[in-house]
Protein backbone atom coordinates (compact mmCIF):
# COMPACT_ATOMS: atom_id res chain seq x y z
CA UNK A 1 0.00 0.00 0.00
CA UNK A 2 1.27 3.47 -0.81
CA UNK A 3 1.86 6.05 1.91
CA UNK A 4 -1.61 7.46 2.65
CA UNK A 5 -0.12 10.88 3.30
CA UNK A 6 1.23 10.88 -0.26
CA UNK A 7 -2.27 10.18 -1.53
CA UNK A 8 -3.67 12.84 0.81
CA UNK A 9 -1.25 15.47 -0.44
CA UNK A 10 -2.00 14.52 -4.05
CA UNK A 11 -5.75 14.66 -3.35
CA UNK A 12 -5.39 18.16 -1.87
CA UNK A 13 -3.18 19.29 -4.77
CA UNK A 14 -5.47 17.94 -7.49
CA UNK A 15 -8.59 19.19 -5.71
CA UNK A 16 -7.02 22.66 -5.63
CA UNK A 17 -6.26 22.48 -9.34
CA UNK A 18 -9.88 21.49 -9.98
CA UNK A 19 -11.14 24.39 -7.84
CA UNK A 20 -9.02 26.81 -9.89
CA UNK A 21 -10.20 25.29 -13.19
CA UNK A 22 -13.85 25.21 -12.12
CA UNK A 23 -13.84 28.88 -11.17
CA UNK A 24 -12.06 29.90 -14.37
CA UNK A 25 -14.53 27.98 -16.55
CA UNK A 26 -17.71 29.37 -15.01
CA UNK A 27 -18.52 26.67 -12.46
CA UNK A 28 -19.22 29.27 -9.78
CA UNK A 29 -21.67 29.35 -6.90
CA UNK A 30 -24.12 32.24 -7.01
CA UNK A 31 -22.27 34.35 -4.42
CA UNK A 32 -20.29 37.57 -4.39
CA UNK A 33 -17.06 35.71 -3.60
CA UNK A 34 -15.75 33.23 -6.16
CA UNK A 35 -16.35 29.67 -4.98
CA UNK A 36 -16.18 26.57 -7.14
CA UNK A 37 -19.58 25.00 -7.75
CA UNK A 38 -19.00 21.27 -7.35
CA UNK A 39 -22.75 20.64 -7.71
CA UNK A 40 -22.71 22.14 -11.20
CA UNK A 41 -19.54 20.23 -12.06
CA UNK A 42 -21.16 16.96 -10.98
CA UNK A 43 -24.11 17.75 -13.23
CA UNK A 44 -21.73 18.44 -16.14
CA UNK A 45 -20.02 15.07 -15.56
CA UNK A 46 -23.40 13.44 -16.09
CA UNK A 47 -24.92 10.23 -14.78
CA UNK A 48 -22.68 8.04 -16.93
CA UNK A 49 -19.68 9.20 -14.91
CA UNK A 50 -21.09 7.57 -11.79
CA UNK A 51 -21.70 4.33 -13.68
CA UNK A 52 -18.18 4.44 -15.14
CA UNK A 53 -16.63 4.89 -11.68
CA UNK A 54 -18.70 2.05 -10.24
CA UNK A 55 -17.89 -0.24 -13.18
CA UNK A 56 -14.17 0.60 -12.98
CA UNK A 57 -14.18 -0.46 -9.32
CA UNK A 58 -12.00 2.47 -8.25
CA UNK A 59 -14.29 3.70 -5.47
CA UNK A 60 -16.05 0.70 -3.94
CA UNK A 61 -15.74 1.93 -0.34
CA UNK A 62 -16.40 5.57 -1.21
CA UNK A 63 -19.64 4.54 -2.93
CA UNK A 64 -20.72 1.60 -0.77
CA UNK A 65 -19.73 2.87 2.69
CA UNK A 66 -19.34 6.62 2.16
CA UNK A 67 -17.67 9.06 4.53
CA UNK A 68 -19.65 10.51 7.39
CA UNK A 69 -19.76 14.05 8.75
CA UNK A 70 -18.22 15.05 12.07
CA UNK A 71 -21.01 16.63 14.10
CA UNK A 72 -20.35 19.32 16.70
CA UNK A 73 -22.65 17.72 19.28
CA UNK A 74 -20.57 15.02 20.90
CA UNK A 75 -17.98 15.13 18.10
CA UNK A 76 -19.48 11.99 16.59
CA UNK A 77 -19.41 10.87 12.99
CA UNK A 78 -22.91 10.72 11.52
CA UNK A 79 -24.82 8.96 10.22
CA UNK A 80 -23.59 5.85 11.98
CA UNK A 81 -24.54 3.72 8.97
CA UNK A 82 -24.46 5.91 5.85
CA UNK A 83 -26.56 5.05 2.83
CA UNK A 84 -24.50 4.06 -0.23
CA UNK A 85 -24.01 6.81 -2.79
CA UNK A 86 -26.40 6.49 -5.70
CA UNK A 87 -25.52 9.17 -8.26
CA UNK A 88 -22.81 11.46 -9.59
CA UNK A 89 -23.82 14.40 -7.39
CA UNK A 90 -23.50 12.33 -4.22
CA UNK A 91 -20.21 10.86 -5.44
CA UNK A 92 -18.64 14.27 -5.97
CA UNK A 93 -20.18 16.29 -3.12
CA UNK A 94 -20.78 13.72 -0.38
CA UNK A 95 -17.85 11.56 -1.43
CA UNK A 96 -14.87 13.39 -2.91
CA UNK A 97 -15.48 16.82 -1.37
CA UNK A 98 -16.20 15.38 2.07
CA UNK A 99 -13.05 13.24 2.06
CA UNK A 100 -10.93 16.18 0.94
CA UNK A 101 -12.43 18.43 3.61
CA UNK A 102 -11.83 15.84 6.33
CA UNK A 103 -8.23 15.37 5.20
CA UNK A 104 -7.38 19.06 4.87
CA UNK A 105 -9.04 19.92 8.19
CA UNK A 106 -7.11 17.26 10.08
CA UNK A 107 -9.74 14.56 10.60
CA UNK A 108 -8.09 11.77 8.61
CA UNK A 109 -5.43 9.44 10.05
CA UNK A 110 -6.26 10.25 13.66
CA UNK A 111 -7.65 6.94 14.96
CA UNK A 112 -6.34 3.44 15.40
CA UNK A 113 -5.46 0.90 12.75
CA UNK A 114 -9.10 0.23 11.76
CA UNK A 115 -9.92 3.88 11.06
CA UNK A 116 -6.46 4.46 9.58
CA UNK A 117 -7.05 1.77 6.94
CA UNK A 118 -10.51 3.13 6.12
CA UNK A 119 -9.17 6.68 5.89
CA UNK A 120 -6.39 5.54 3.54
CA UNK A 121 -8.93 3.76 1.36
CA UNK A 122 -11.29 6.75 1.23
CA UNK A 123 -8.46 9.18 0.41
CA UNK A 124 -7.12 6.90 -2.32
CA UNK A 125 -10.56 6.37 -3.83
CA UNK A 126 -11.44 10.08 -3.76
CA UNK A 127 -8.17 10.73 -5.58
CA UNK A 128 -9.03 8.02 -8.13
CA UNK A 129 -12.43 9.63 -8.78
CA UNK A 130 -10.83 13.03 -9.39
CA UNK A 131 -8.35 11.43 -11.77
CA UNK A 132 -11.25 9.79 -13.63
CA UNK A 133 -12.97 13.20 -13.85
CA UNK A 134 -9.90 14.97 -15.30
CA UNK A 135 -10.75 14.39 -18.94
CA UNK A 136 -14.54 14.49 -18.79
CA UNK A 137 -15.44 18.19 -19.13
CA UNK A 138 -13.37 19.70 -21.96
CA UNK A 139 -13.11 23.29 -20.70
CA UNK A 140 -12.04 22.11 -17.24
CA UNK A 141 -9.71 19.49 -18.70
CA UNK A 142 -7.91 22.13 -20.75
CA UNK A 143 -6.93 23.99 -17.58
CA UNK A 144 -5.86 20.81 -15.82
CA UNK A 145 -3.52 19.73 -18.63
Amino acid sequence: MSDPYDDGRELARLFGRFEHALKRTGFLKNRSDAQADWDAFAKALGPTFFADVVNAGVAATLVGDPPRKLMSEGLTWQPEHPTPLANVHQLIVQGVCRVRNSYVHGEKFQGGSETWARDATLVGEALAVLREAQGRVPAVSALLA
